[in-house]
């Protein structure tokens, strides 16, 4: 899948605490961050009071759009971003041996047969104080210069324990011993240890597992536990470890352990992380060695720890930076500003990846605008994107109208949807707004009835019979809303065992019963048999609110 590809929509509709990235829409770097979309403060009239959630079931409301799950979920981690070449197993070895060793053997392999694709991808513009580096690196004999640690990046594993089977133990404080050793979770040390059997790790659902294992091989560059502080050289294989792993951290929700190893990343602004600081590995080689998704999850990490003006600091310097290696493109030069003359179709290229790199960090910015509630900003840029070339017109139409929906603004909504559904054939997208409206004029039965149409389009769409679901409760049809949530679960129960719609359905036990629990119980059987992960707020609701 090319990097340039439009993101979907569906990304702008999230609740500040829950991640609001979508496989499909980054699939560089969200393989891992793949989340529930939805909206959870609908205005109900066209002044701006939201519904207020503490006067209404405490339910997880509606879905804008089903995370779309490749076929291969792991398929992009490895990829080179803007290139189609990956990484195979084969770049690196499942024996452990000599961190140096290994690390320069990755390095070479990374080398592709195309230097025009080697340098759109890993281009980026060095600070000064990097740059100062390079040139006395330059200058200096081979091996000879030495430079301050502050300069350096120097990170290391922080967790001092393996995760473990959080499914399992509460199978077996719920449901016993007996139960919880009939499941069988895939492990770090069920697969290779390689990239290969990371990818089957994360194939599984195994998140939890995966991070364990990309513990065991940052070791291999003497980056693992204890170990942050300390000197090392990088590679690009390395670093694209790292990054699964942040991301994996993100998934699993673990933002103060991605938050604390990240840190000695910062901005991927060192000169340790550029191929010129390793002339004697790379010769003449420029450019960043980490992904340009690496650098778009660390600025966006702040936002999941609270901090979403720091991620919008970061993101803007982000889009600076892109502006300037646009403006060297256009000016006939190479993206850093050397002056090298490029040919036109080289050059053509590389504005093409730019413009949807560009594009990628405007989306992420305006995730950050509507947590931040800067609705202006967020419609500004959703304006903005509308208006370039090749841009997905109607989905942004339907982003902007579910936007107005968020800050009660219906006949703004209305518009945008009217619009939006001149742009081609009625689909599922259409009758999803249809039904967002009607939710927003306090209307649910008329919601029900669009989001219905919608399912006979897409049965298996979850995201609509969530929405389904939830318009039957607030219509006080508790026993029907239960059983379509149950129906989604027992007819796919891969796909629909799902954060929001199981919180939904314990919720509903809840409401039904003071004896739901045996129904929680059945329920955490299907996700014992079919997840081998599970978020800590379904766990949770699963057994009372001990922690795992």
């Amino acid at each position: 899948m090319s990097e340039d590809k439009q993101p979907s929509l569906a990304q702008y509709f999230g609740n500040s605490e829950t991640d609001i990235l979508n496989t499909e829409d980054f699939p560089q770097n969200r393989t891992l961050i793949e989340t529930v979309h939805k909206i959870s403060n609908l205005s109900l009239s066209e002044s701006s009071d939201n519904l207020k959630l503490d006067q209404q079931p405490q339910i997880c409301t509606f879905f804008t759009e089903t995370p779309v799950e490749p076929k291969d979920p792991t398929a992009s981690f490895f990829d080179l971003i803007g290139s189609k070449s990956r990484y195979t197993s084969s770049n690196i070895t499942s024996e452990l041996g000599s961190p140096v060793q290994k690390n320069e053997e990755i390095c070479v392999s990374s080398l592709s047969a195309n230097p025009e694709v080697d340098r759109r991808r890993n281009a980026w513009i060095p600070n000064e104080r990097a740059r100062q580096v390079f040139i006395a690196i330059i200058k200096a004999q081979p091996s000879s210069y030495s430079v301050d640690h502050e300069l350096l990046t120097m990170p290391g594993v922080l967790l001092e324990e393996e995760l473990g089977d959080a499914v399992g133990y509460v199978v077996g404080v719920c449901l016993g011993e007996a139960e919880a050793a009939q499941r069988h979770s895939l492990a770090a040390e069920d697969v290779t240890q390689d990239e290969k059997g990371l990818r089957e790790l994360v194939q599984a659902g195994a998140f939890r597992s995966a991070i364990n294992l990309t513990a065991k091989l940052l070791s291999i560059y003497g980056q693992g536990k204890g170990r942050q502080g300390h000197p090392v050289k990088h590679s690009p294989h390395s670093l694209q470890i790292w990054f699964t792993r942040i991301a994996l951290l993100v998934k699993t929700r673990t933002f103060d352990k991605a938050q604390a190893e990240a840190e000695q990343f910062g901005q991927l602004e060192k000169p340790d992380i550029f191929y010129q600081f390793y002339p004697e590995i790379y010769g003449g080689r420029s450019g960043s060695m980490a992904s340009f998704s690496f650098r778009l999850l660390l600025a966006e990490l702040p936002m999941h720890c609270g901090k979403p003006k720091e991620s919008l600091t970061r993101l803007f310097s982000i889009l600076a930076t892109i502006k300037k290696i646009k403006r060297n493109l256009t000016q006939g030069v190479c993206e850093d500003g050397t002056q090298i003359k490029i040919d036109e179709p080289d050059c053509a290229e590389s504005l093409k990846l730019w413009n949807g790199r560009e594009a990628r960090t405007m989306h992420s910015v305006i995730n950050c605008a509507i947590i931040l509630k800067d609705y202006e900003l967020a419609m500004e840029l959703l304006g903005q994107l509308s208006e370039r070339d090749g841009a997905p017109k109607r989905a942004l139409l339907s982003a902007l109208g579910r936007l107005h929906l968020q800050i009660g603004n219906i006949s703004g909504a209305e518009i945008c949807f009217s619009e939006a559904s001149q742009l081609g054939p009625m689909d599922m997208r259409d009758l999803v707004d249809r039904g967002l409206l009607a939710i927003a004029q306090n209307n649910f039965n008329d919601a029900y009835t669009e989001f219905q149409k919608a399912s006979n389009l897409e049965p298996s769409n979850i995201m609509i019979l969530n929405n389904m679901a939830v318009c039957l409760l607030y219509g006080g049809h508790l026993k029907e809303a239960i059983a379509v949530l149950e129906t989604a679960i027992s007819s796919n129960p891969l796909n629909a065992l799902h954060e929001s719609l199981v919180l939904n359905l314990c919720t509903l036990y809840d409401m039904e019963s003071s004896k739901g629990i045996t129904k929680k119980f059945s329920l955490l059987r299907q996700i014992a048999k079919y997840s081998a992960d599970a978020p800590t707020a379904i766990l949770e609701k699963l057994y009372g609110g001990e922690r795992t």
